[in-house]
């Protein structure tokens, strides 16, 4: 990622600007094309180099097939060596046919290339897989029903990532053919490792409910609830019309364990859902009553007793962490989770603690307006609920109970009504009373002064963790050609979000990756809208390397570092030993002679 400076945010305004104008020129004056002068500025020769990509992505926006064949034979006119505007442009196509229904009018057939033989002029491995996965998504999209084969095959091979695994199986569900959906029964009834089956099984419910509801409950029925994670799969049911249903009856014919329905109970209440029937059979594999009444007054009077005078807000931090909580997948605290629910920062300072109980146990009692959910059935049968974003002629765009933000095509929607509420029903079931305890005082504890007030210090909160570490960074300092081409140039589908706690450390074995000791790759960012000198201050208990966009810096408060307005990346590598209580905190100052302005970014 690279920084703005002053003199390139003028330019990309003046190109935005131009772009704008024409378009708007052109839709007033051509009803044939909404970009004809636009394609004609593109095709004349005369265009600067600076501003073709903002040209080729207005027209990728608003072109029609013919307007986005040119855009193909133009920017894909030579044997594939890919280059960041073709990996741009696999992406607006892919939008323009999600989005828009639209689609290139003549040959398509340089993205079988790039699946089958994606290759860069220069560059890493995981460019390469990241451009083979949007040229998979980009074919799906396009429902290109020749590229099936090549699907199959990446998904048999046992070289094959993991993550372009994910996007293969995906795939197959998305052209839904006779062959696509023989090869997703394949996969998911083969000897590939359990997840990938279960996603085969996922993407076979959108084509073959009855099938997918046999398999899906044969693999819940052999997977080991300690290490796996059904939810994907369990949402591909729940995004079916009568897909619980079947479900819960193909349950019914196999013998889940104990903790494997518990797992399934957790993730089905996570996302706001308590489906009847499911419910019901999850409920007895578990060996838990199905229904449990409302707290008593006398019941809440003893909780809210106990959390006064035993509740420990450090416990309570770390079950609020939990994953299989969700809770930072709803909420924030500083700035850093979920955007489902409310902020939670200071919610200790203004409410009482009889009234943060019973919000924990009766979460439905009041839900604010602004969180009220709407459900959208789809012409393709799914089924989709969220909180509106914001919504035009094209999409809407939703965030569902786990901060996922979906865009909606608007052309596909079917029927739209209000939603069930999306805060988590039943989770409390699989606390113990001194864990309920625990965790209500945390929550009453924030905002109040003290360890858990609403914090003043710029701390990074929400990172970024890059889930497949490049080889070349596992072992000595990276070089900055790699940092360039291995980490600030891969996409966002390549990093996950993780939390730092209300102190700002990140709990460094929490979001561990396999055995340890590993290596960890994470970035916070800041943004400064008015330059000048800021100090990082890096405490961690292993070793790392920081870098300040392509920077070193040591971390130690000495030096000063001259940001100019723009989005900046902090990159640290954590070498991360068995220690159990491994942590990294980077806090920002500002020296008092200095004039930046910044803020740390924050978010989901």
């Amino acid at each position: 990622m690279n920084c703005n400076s002053n003199r390139s945010i003028v330019a990309t305004v003046g190109v935005i600007t131009s772009v704008v104008l024409l378009a708007a020129f052109v839709m007033a004056g051509d009803k044939t094309s909404a970009v004809g002068a636009l394609l004609k500025l593109l095709q004349s020769g005369r265009l600067p180099e600076a501003r073709t990509e903002a040209v080729i992505e207005m027209i990728c926006q608003r072109g029609n097939s013919h307007d986005l064949q040119v855009v193909v034979d133009r920017t894909f006119r030579a044997e594939p060596t890919v280059n960041d505007l073709q990996r741009k442009v696999v992406v607006w196509l892919t939008e323009a046919a999600v989005t828009r229904k639209e689609f290139p009018a003549g040959d398509r057939s340089f993205v079988r290339k790039l699946i089958s033989a994606p290759r860069l002029a220069q560059g890493p491995s995981a460019q390469d897989s990241e451009v083979q996965r949007a040229a998979i998504r980009l074919a799906s999209a396009w429902r290109e029903e020749s590229i099936t084969p090549d699907l199959l095959n990446l998904a048999r091979d046992v070289n094959t990532p993991e993550a372009t695994q994910r996007v293969v199986v995906e795939g197959l569900g998305a052209i839904n053919n006779s062959d696509s959906q023989a090869a997703l029964r394949e996969l998911s009834c083969s000897t590939l490792p359990r997840s990938v089956r279960m996603l085969a099984a996922a993407g076979l419910a959108h084509a073959d409910l009855e099938t997918a509801a046999d398999v899906a409950g044969s693999l819940l029925s052999e997977m080991d609830p300690a290490s796996e994670d059904p939810t994907e799969l369990l949402q591909a049911f729940l995004q079916r019309k009568d897909g619980p249903e079947r479900l819960a009856a193909a349950l019914r014919d196999h013998r889940l364990p104990s903790d494997t329905a518990k797992r399934l109970l957790r993730a089905l209440y996570a996302v706001g859902r308590s489906d009847s029937g499911l419910v019901d059979v999850l409920s007895q594999s578990a060996g838990m009553s199905r229904d449990e009444s409302p707290p008593t007054p006398a019941q809440i009077a003893q909780v809210v007793a106990d959390v006064t005078a035993q509740g420990d807000p450090s416990r309570g931090e770390q079950i609020f962490r939990r994953k299989e909580l969700s809770c930072m997948s709803c909420h924030s605290v500083n700035r850093a989770g979920g955007q489902v629910g409310p902020d939670l920062s200071g919610v200790g300072g203004s409410s009482p603690v009889d009234y943060i109980v019973t919000s924990v146990l009766e979460p439905n009692r009041a839900v604010k307006e602004q969180y009220a959910t709407r459900r959208f059935i789809l012409s393709t049968g799914i089924i989709l609920t969220g909180v509106v974003l914001d919504r035009d002629e094209v999409q809407v765009n939703i965030r569902d109970a786990q901060g996922q933000k979906i865009a909606v095509p608007v052309a596909d929607i079917e029927e739209e009504t209000e939603g069930p509420s999306m805060m988590p029903q039943g989770l409390t079931r699989f606390l113990t009373h001194d864990e309920l305890v625990d965790l209500c005082r945390f929550v009453s504890d924030l905002g109040r002064p003290g360890a858990y007030a609403v914090q003043t210090a710029k701390t990074i909160q929400r990172w970024r963790q890059l889930q497949n570490v490049p080889t070349e960074w596992l072992e000595g300092e990276p070089h900055l050609e790699l940092l360039r081409q291995m980490v600030l140039a891969r996409q966002d589908s390549d990093w996950k979000s993780v939390y730092g706690k209300v102190s700002g450390h990140l709990p460094l074995g929490e979001i561990s990756t396999g055995k340890l000791p590993c290596t960890l790759v994470l970035q916070g960012e800041i943004q400064v809208s008015q330059a000048g000198s800021i100090q990082i201050s890096i405490e961690s208990t292993e070793n790392f390397q920081a870098w300040m966009d392509t920077d070193a810096v040591s971390g130690t408060n000495k030096d000063s570092i001259i940001l100019s307005p723009g989005l900046h990346v902090v990159t640290v590598r954590v070498e991360l030993s068995e220690s159990e209580s491994s942590s990294l905190r980077i806090e920002f100052l500002t020296p008092t002679d200095s004039t930046v302005n910044f803020e740390v970014v924050g978010g989901s």
